[in-house]
């Protein structure tokens, strides 16, 4: 590790990486300390606990997320706008930690003892509530047609899931502007073509 990373942030990528390995459980403070080149007082002077630690990646990292999520929805601009803001939200973060985002990809399906409790559903049902009020907004000004926004939802964040999860399993499709503009064009071209539901 380079002393151009500070102690803390090498605190996480050190984690990170034994925690991928070999999971929370058994990861101990004293490999982690050995991965990152620190003292045990340096990480409980950062972290307080390997809990701490984990809830600096995880925790810290979903809020990140949601914050920026809002801000990508709450910028203003036209449904098309908006959701391509939160599409590459999504691609953007995906693609800066790649490492980062399939730990925490994995921990939604480990057994919940494997790790500390992270309120997942809070995080999931935030995102979801922001979406809708979005479409719904778009729905009342005429700029798509009526339709079931748990669908359309369904729609929407399964074809995100969906390249997110192929680009962190094979590195394909590339996340890239381009196709969050080919994305957001197909999924918003159903809810405004009246043609489509004929």
């Amino acid at each position: 590790m380079t002393d151009a990373i500070s102690s803390p942030e090498r605190i996480l990528q050190s984690a990170l990486s034994l925690f991928s390995e070999k999971g929370y459980d058994a990861t101990s403070v004293r490999e982690i300390c050995e991965a990152s080149g620190i003292t045990k007082p340096t990480l409980y002077h950062f972290y307080g606990s390997k809990e701490g630690v984990y809830r600096a990646l995880v925790d810290g990292t979903l809020e990140n997320l949601r914050v920026q999520i809002s801000q990508a929805l709450e910028e203003g601009g036209s449904l098309a706008e908006r959701l391509r803001r939160l599409t590459l939200t999504y691609f953007d973060a995906s693609r800066a930690e790649p490492d980062l985002a399939r730990f925490i990809l994995s921990l939604t399906h480990d057994p919940p003892s494997s790790a500390p409790r992270t309120d997942f559903l809070t995080f999931y049902d935030d995102v979801l509530a922001q979406v809708t009020r979005v479409i719904e907004t778009a729905e009342a000004r005429g700029e798509v047609g009526p339709g079931p926004v748990e669908v359309r939802l369904l729609i929407l964040m399964g074809a995100l899931g969906e390249a997110v999860h192929g680009y962190l399993l094979a590195g394909r499709p590339e996340l890239t502007p381009a196709l969050a503009d080919a994305l957001i064009d197909v999924v918003l071209k159903g809810w405004i073509d009246p043609s489509s539901h004929s």
